[in-house]
């Protein structure tokens, strides 16, 4: 068998549909990215492309629930889709797979057909065992500026950006697909399970001090059968399984370590490869023409709301917790929102947001203070407190607005009026105990007036494209004297991904 026709889980499987006479022109779009539906968070499609071939690597669930992953080898056709047959596997325990094939048997179960759209989305088409469905998809962006992806027939060992499938040429059968934007690594790993079926694992690697990517490892329990995904295909948060750190000896070989349901292990892997020498491979850049690292302005400053994310802050001063949780849509006062809640350490709610959320603004509709998780007081603001989503480093913008207070703990209704500026500083690396993340940095001052009596906040705000807010510094005046406050990211799952522990 000729080396390139070494598809990374297939390999000698797949050599029936990869031909090197149609993977010598590529085309001009590059399709790779993990491809997903927010509206379906917990599976997805990584696609890397080589000449005019797609590697499709599909993570699912089987009819019985558990993780599945697919393979296809989808070659471009005269109507501009991609076409190629699904691939399933068995294979060796991933601790027992040691320098020797690691499949131990494939089966052919159905076809691959994925086209790009004018709006950039991805139709990707499938008819596995039988059952023909189609997804619409997008590429999955963790930062606000996410490389660009593009063709090269050069080295790449100068590469500072990793995205790509790599694998151990002598185990194949498993591999890792690597999705690099800036300070961040998302992985997906395939490989098996104790009982020789197919596993897939998912983390993001934060970049350390020293150069090397460190995160979590998250396997999903259970998820939804594939052809009745028609939501969030599995539950948030994913349980922790492991964890795993990537070391880079330059931009075509690496190192994979890491410990799964306590068996710890090493391997050197490289960038897969599938396509005869001289054609052109994928090679992503970061804005501006770096590598890595996060070059560039961020254009956005939040990932917006979806659905089951959540985040859980830490206050410094006195180490308690707060976990702000995407509940949904919903409604308050007839108008349409989304509600955000907050819980104490102690998992009891202490608060909840009814925002909007539009293309260039975050809207606060209303929020409710709990006690002991009973009703304390509803604030409805008047205008909508509004954060702008696009703001331009060195740029300011002010708004006043009046919040209406009443409640059972309230003798009276209460009328506070609020008086706000937000600029934005230049960008800025922050580390916090969920990771390292490029962040927005807001100067924000803000003034609350009530019963004549003035308050000021005096706000250092640092806001993640990834996970919304890092950190906050503030420093309080009040007739009462002057408190500081720092509070910290200790961990997040935002759109399916775990950050910190």
């Amino acid at each position: 068998m000729r080396h390139w026709l070494k598809l990374i889980l297939v390999l000698c499987c797949l050599t029936g549909f990869v031909r090197p006479a149609q993977a010598q022109t590529p085309d001009p779009v590059n399709l790779t990215a993990i491809w997903f539906d927010q509206s379906e968070a917990g599976y997805g499609v990584n696609v890397v492309h080589q000449g005019s071939i797609l590697f499709v690597a599909w993570y699912t669930y089987g009819a019985d629930g558990k993780v599945l992953w697919l393979l296809a080898a989808a070659t471009r056709q005269a109507d501009g889709r991609y076409v190629g047959p699904i691939d399933s596997f068995d294979g060796q325990p991933f601790n027992q797979i040691n320098n020797a094939q690691a499949w131990t048997a494939t089966s052919r179960i159905g076809e691959a057909r994925l086209q790009l759209q004018a709006d950039g989305k991805l139709d990707f088409g499938y008819t596995v065992n039988g059952i023909t469905q189609s997804k619409r998809l997008e590429k999955l962006a963790f930062v606000a500026d996410p490389p660009t992806c593009a063709f090269t027939t050069g080295s790449r060992a100068t590469a500072t950006n990793y995205t790509d499938v790599w694998w151990k040429n002598n185990e194949s059968g498993w591999g890792l697909s690597m999705i690099h934007q800036g300070n961040s690594i998302f992985i997906a790993w395939y490989t098996y399970g104790a009982n020789g079926k197919p596993q897939w694992i998912t983390g993001l690697a934060s970049r350390q001090a020293n150069g090397t990517f460190t995160g979590e490892l998250n396997r999903p329990a259970a998820g939804t059968p594939f052809n009745q995904i028609n939501g969030p295909a599995t539950s948030f948060p994913l349980p922790v399984v492991g964890n795993f750190t990537l070391t880079f000896a330059d931009g075509e070989n690496a190192t994979f370590a890491y410990t799964l349901d306590g068996i710890s292990q090493s391997k050197p892997v490289s960038r897969f490869v599938y396509v005869p020498a001289g054609t052109p491979v994928t090679l992503c850049t970061e804005p501006g023409g770096g590598g890595g690292g996060g070059g560039g302005t961020l254009t956005s400053c939040d990932p917006g709301y979806t659905a089951g994310d959540f985040r859980t802050l830490r206050l410094e001063a006195d180490g308690t917790t707060t976990t702000e949780r995407v509940i949904g849509p919903g409604t308050f006062q007839g108008q349409q929102v989304i509600v955000i809640d907050s819980f104490d350490g102690n998992n009891v709610l202490t608060g909840r947001v009814y925002a909007q959320e539009t293309a260039t603004e975050l809207r606060t509709i209303a929020a409710e203070g709990y006690s002991n998780g009973v009703l304390a007081t509803t604030t409805v603001f008047n205008p909508p407190a509004v954060f702008r989503r696009n703001v331009a480093v060195g740029e300011s913008y002010s708004l006043s607005y009046t919040g209406s207070q009443s409640g059972p703990q309230l003798p009276f209704p209460l009328t506070i009026q609020y008086q706000e500026t937000y600029t934005r500083s230049a960008d800025e690396s922050e580390t916090v105990p969920a990771g390292t993340f490029n962040a927005c940095r807001f100067d924000r001052l803000i003034t609350t007036t009530t019963l004549g009596v003035s308050t000021s906040i005096d706000m250092d705000l640092w806001l993640s494209p990834l996970v919304g807010n890092v950190r906050t510094r503030t420093s309080t005046q009040t007739p009462a004297g002057t408190f500081d406050n720092e509070i910290r990211l200790l961990r997040a799952n935002v759109k399916g991904v775990n950050y910190g522990n």
